[in-house]
This record gives structure tokens, sequence and C-alpha cells, in this order.
């Protein structure tokens, strides 16, 4: 609902939104992959996975590279890669077809992940073609969402949906609901993108019926919320009301109070739409409250300018600036600069309103300078509207002349930036492209050569076959011959009779032997060949044992949200924070993301499946580790790092 509603303002709002959706996601997905956190911390460490590379050939090996490439895909994607291509070019050696095509696979993700999406897909098309020959179905599906994945990447929302739609037909073929739920949910954001929100809306109804099912809290809260919004675009405000309050049921089950306080800020939001103003307060001031008993102050702050914006449609506006102001100090002690141009413009948006333009100058001069210092041209354009306004009013033309000139400057920037993005993404989109119609030249022209191989191949058969049969039409004809011509040296030579009868004697003693030899190598075969079917039963347990091994290890897979998600909302954050402090081991990678999205220590004691004593070790052993003072806030770090990564890119 929030990001289909920008009524109120000149777009301060739907930043406030954004931010409220990406604080309840990034909650939600943290408890989604809480288990599989859980999971990956039984999984060997780097360390013990390098050493075990010493001295390992075939599978084994290539397993081993596997395990390398995910366990540090997070903190460093380019080793990652190296890891998989290594295990990639093992597997070309290998007979087994399986392993190639899940090295494929893997090294096909990650290069997407990378945004190497020509490269990319190459492996990735390579590995579903593999799966379709050897019909495994659930890694193909697998596949499929994987190059359903690097096109939304791309924003290629058509292609994507077609990659899903095929993996869906895979995933209900095999009956697998939990399986489901990632697809459906996919195609129906991807509807979304594209303006069928009818669709959408048919998926999400899907995905959280099977939610439902299973009793899954997260999911039943994501998709509860996908549905509210939705409804919440089309003006349908009493359906949106109840899949939202389906959401708050089903964050209530959660741990930490993030979940349920966001989405009372989406319910609040439904209420003010509606001009239901007071229970638009009544469920503001419940999130509030959830949000003071945090640790951090982001949804503290966000619910108090969810307040200013409720008072501000009443056209309370200084009862409106009054929250505005409080957000101030809670952002600036979060390090949240941007939400402080935002509520800093509407401050000042306000004071013209109340026809106080001198004080809109103050508050909008000090929002420029912020907004400098964050390098946003959006938001220095926003703030510049509002000073030449206000220049105007007070009939400072000269002063608002400077300032139009400004903005002017600003809006070619960010044309320019918009043009470079676009002639990238033009860029790889066309490689893209390029790099199928290789593919798919390469398959054909492949096609050709055997068509042409199996036509001689075909030739040589019927040549031989042709020969054999003359062959031993001159081989009959020949013995023919011969007998008559014997049978007549018989008749001829009557005296060697008594000889020929001792040469056949002598022939049936040797057939004898030779039979009963031959009697005894038989015996000696069918014996080697039971001790070989013996060898063979064991080989065969110990090989359906192992491949249960194999497939324990493939449960850790996904953790992959979280690093997009995570990287959708923190772009560059693991990148800057181990490069910066490369000896950070994979579990303080994700202790800082934690502390950087501030949560208490018995939420993140919770999410990481250890003791609120074990948390504060950690979290006293990062301080070292990281060289910041106990009294510093650790929050307030990752946001400087988030800052600096931002600055680097």
């Amino acid at each position: 609902m929030y990001l289909f509603n920008p009524e109120y303002g000149l777009g301060w709002k739907n930043h406030l939104i954004s931010g409220v959706i990406k604080v309840f996601f990034i909650c939600i997905v943290f408890l989604y992959f809480s288990v599989s956190t859980l999971c990956a911390q039984l999984v060997p460490n780097t360390d013990s996975l390098k050493s075990q590379l010493q001295g390992t050939q075939g599978e084994h090996r290539i397993e081993v590279l596997w395990d390398l490439s995910e366990h540090i895909q997070r903190s460093n994607i380019d080793s990652a890669i190296t890891y998989a291509r290594e295990a990639l070019q093992n597997a070309q050696l290998h007979t087994r077809k399986n392993m190639r095509a899940e090295s494929h696979r893997r090294l096909g993700r990650l290069l997407s992940m990378n945004g190497e999406h020509p490269e990319g897909l190459q492996h990735l098309l390579a590995a579903k073609r593999i799966y379709k020959q050897l019909g495994g179905p659930q890694r193909e599906a697998a596949t499929l969402e994987n190059i359903g994945a690097l096109y939304r990447r791309q924003s290629d929302y058509p292609k994507a949906l077609e990659y899903y739609y095929n993996a869906l037909e895979l995933r209900e073929k095999l009956a697998d609901q939990k399986q489901l739920i990632n697809t459906l949910k996919n195609i129906g954001v991807i509807n979304e993108r594209l303006g069928q929100k009818e669709k959408a809306i048919h998926f999400y109804k899907r995905t959280l019926s099977i939610s439902e099912e299973y009793d899954n809290a997260s999911e039943t809260a994501i998709n509860a919320v996908q549905l509210g919004n939705i409804y919440a675009s089309l003006g349908e405000t009493d359906q949106a009301l109840q899949f939202m309050n389906t959401a708050l049921e089903a964050s209530r089950q959660l741990p930490g109070e993030h979940a349920s306080a966001t989405i009372l800020l989406e319910i609040s939001d439904l209420y003010k739409n509606a001009k239901s103003y007071q229970q638009a307060l009544e469920a503001n001031q419940e999130a509030l409250s959830l949000a003071t008993g945090m640790a951090g102050k982001s949804l503290q702050a966000l619910a108090m300018k969810n307040i200013a914006v409720i008072y501000a449609e009443q056209g309370e506006l200084s009862t409106a600036n009054s929250y505005l102001m409080q957000t101030l100090d809670l952002f600036r002690e979060i390090g949240r600069l941007e939400e402080v141009v935002k509520a800093q413009i509407q401050i000042a948006r306000n004071y013209l309103e109340e026809e106080e333009p001198t004080q809109s100058i103050a508050v909008a001069s000090k929002a420029l300078d912020t907004a400098e210092e964050v390098q946003s041209f959006e938001l220095s354009r926003q703030v510049l509207e509002v000073l030449i306004e206000a220049y105007r009013e007070k009939r400072e033309f000269e002063q608002a002349l400077i300032a139009q000139e400004q903005m002017i400057a600003v809006r070619d920037s960010i044309f320019n930036q918009t043009k470079s993005r676009q002639i990238a993404e033009m860029q790889t989109r066309y490689e893209t492209k390029k790099k199928e119609q290789e593919i798919a030249l390469l398959q054909k022209e492949k096609k050709q050569q055997a068509l042409l191989r199996n036509a001689f191949l075909v030739g040589l058969i019927l040549i031989g076959i042709i020969g054999i049969l003359v062959y031993n039409r001159q081989r009959i004809k020949i013995n023919k011959n011969r007998t008559q011509l014997e049978n007549k040296r018989l008749k001829e030579e009557q005296l060697e009779q008594e000889l020929d009868f001792k040469n056949k004697q002598l022939t049936t003693h040797t057939l004898h032997l030779v039979q009963k030899n031959e009697t005894m190598k038989e015996l000696k075969e069918k014996i080697n060949e039971m001790r070989h079917k013996e060898n063979g039963n064991v080989n065969k347990s110990l090989q359906k044992l192992r491949n249960l091994v194999d497939y324990s290890f493939s449960l850790d897979e996904d953790w992959e949200q979280f690093r997009l998600y995570f990287e959708e909302v923190h772009d560059h954050f693991f990148d800057t924070l181990k490069k910066k402090y490369p000896e950070l081991t994979p579990n303080e990678l994700r202790l800082s993301a934690l502390a950087k999205l501030n949560l208490s220590i018995k939420e993140t004691a919770t999410i990481m499946g250890i003791t609120p004593n074990s948390v504060k070790t950690a979290r006293y052993r990062l301080r070292k580790k990281l060289d910041i003072e106990t009294e510093e806030n650790l929050t307030e770090f990752m946001m400087e790092i988030e800052k600096e990564g931002k600055e680097l890119s």
C-alpha cells in the first residue's frame, strides 16, 4: 500500500513508505532464513574445507569446491566464482553428467548475482539442457528459477516470467507444495511489476494458502502484506485491511516486534487513506509503543513521521512539524541522513502552507546542505523547489533565480545519471541476447553435425552388412566345394581310412579335454561373477548411503536473498566490510548485518540460535576486531560502513 499511494506532498511520503517496507521485509527475510543460518553453522568452516582439497580428486574434490563456493559467496563472491569455475573444470573431465550440470548451474547463478549476466546465462542454459536430458525435474526447475532471477535482475520481466512459468509447471508435476512457495511468489511479484495485478493476486493467494497450510508464520506474513498492498493499490480498502490483519496475527508468532510494528504502520496508512484518522492514529500509536521498546530507533522515527503525515492531512501543520522535528534527532542518531533531508523538506513545505517563508527558507537551506552531503541529486532537486517557492513568496527574485539555476544543473545531473544507467542496462541486455543467440546457433550446428555423423555411421553399417553377406556367401560356396573335394579324396584314398579313423579318435579325445577345460573355465567365471555381484550390492548400498550424505550437504542454498534483499536494501555492505576487515568470519559478518538492522541482543540470539550471553561475547569480540570502543554504538558504526560503500561505488 505504501508503494502505491503518492497523494501527500511531493514524494517524501513515498520515501517514508519505501523505508518502512524495507525494514519489514528485512525483518521477515532474517526470520525466514533463520533455520538456514543455523544449518549453515554446521557446515565446515573455510579453513577446514580448504584443507580437505589437499589430495582430493574426482567427485569428492568437486563437492568440496561446491561447499567452499557456497560457504564464501556472501563474503567474497569473486573467490566463490573462482572455486565454482574449478569445480566445473574438474566436472568436465568426469563421466557423470549430473556433476557437470550442477557445476554449470552453481557457476551461472554466482555470475548472475555478480552482474555477469551473459556468461551466467550460458552456464545456466547448459545446466538446463543436461538436466532435461537426464530427466531430473527437481534440479531442472531450480535451474529455470535461476534463469528467471537472472532476467529479473535485468528488469526483463516478460522473459523472467517465461522461465518462472516453466519452473512452476515442473514443480506442480512433482506435487511438492513447500517447493512451490518461492516459485509462486516470484511469479506474483513479476506480474505485479508488469501491472497485471489480478494475476499477481491469484499467485499471492496460492502462496498464502500453502504458507497457512504448513503453519509458516513468516511466509504467511509476507504474502498477506503483499496482498494487502495490492488490494490497497486497487482502492479496495476492506480487502486490504483483512489481509493486513492476517499478516499482523502471523507476525505476533515471530520473534521480536519489528514485523508487528511495521504492519501496524501499514494498517494505519490504510485507515488514513480512508479518512479514518482516529483509527489511523491508534494503529500508529501502537506501532510507536512497540518501536519505543526496541533497541533501534528506526521504526520509532518512522512511526512518528507517519503520525506527522496524519496530522498534516488534517491541516494541523504545527503539530505535524512538532513530530517531524522529533524525527530529525532520531534519524541523525541512527545515521540516516537521507531521512533527515526528507523530514526537513516536509517541515519547510508545512511552513510555506502556514505562510512563513522565512522559516521555510531556514529549514530548506539546512536540508540542501545535508542533501549535498549525502550526494543525492533527487533530494537536492526537491529542496531547491521549496527554496524557489519560498523566495518567490518573499519576493526575493534574485535568490529565487539562483536557486532555479541550481535546480537546472541538478536536473541535468539526474538526467545524465538516468541515461548512463539506461545505456548500461541496454548494453547488458544486448550482450545477454547476443549470447543467447550464439548458444542457439551452436546448438543448431551441433544438431546438424549430429545428423551428418549419424548418417555417416548408418552408411558405414550398411556397407558393413553388405560386406558380411557377400563374405558369408563366398565362404559357404568355398566350403561346399571343399566338402566335395574331400569326399572325392576319401573315396579315392581308401588306404588312408584307418589313419583318418585314428585321427578322429584323437580329435574326439582332444575335444573332450577342451570341453572339460571350458567347463572349468566357465565355472571359474561363474564364481567370479557371484563375487562381483556381492561386491556390487555392497557398493550399491554404499552408494545409496553416499547419495544421502550428498543430499544433506545440499540443504544450505537461497541463504541467497540474504545477500540480494539484504544488498537490495544495503548495497555493497558486505563487500565494504570484508574489504576493510578481511579477517572477519562468516558468523561475524552475519552478526554485523544483524547489528546494522538495530536488532536487540535477545532478537539476535533468537535468529542465530544462540544464547544472549553468547551474543554479548560475539559482539565484544567483533568490537575488538573492528577496533571500536565499548561506548561507541555498533549500529552507527555499521551505518558508516554502509556509507563508505556507497561513496566508493
